[in-house]
């Protein structure tokens, strides 16, 4: 079966965001917001193969692991898992 899944994939807490923090002086000088605490971070939409919807997170989760995220900075979650 094939499952198309969303991830998202963030820095843990503790870890400087420079891209967020840029992202949050923008907003200030131009009067937009002033404090967003913006944090940056990346989203994925993939397809696996796999035989049920737990083989399907179990794999989701070793490639967010080993590929798609630094497990030292980074964490991830995998968001809509669905059948196609």
């Amino acid at each position: 079966m094939k499952y198309k899944a969303e991830v998202k994939v963030t820095l843990k807490n503790g870890v400087r965001d420079p891209q967020g923090s840029a992202v949050d002086t923008i907003l200030r000088r131009t009067g937009l917001e002033d404090s967003a605490n913006v944090k940056v971070g990346k989203h994925f939409t993939l397809t696996v193969t796999a035989g049920n919807d737990k083989e399907a997170k179990n794999k989701l989760d070793e490639i967010c692991h080993e590929v798609l995220s630094n497990p030292v900075l980074e964490s991830y979650e995998i968001g809509r898992l669905e059948t196609i």
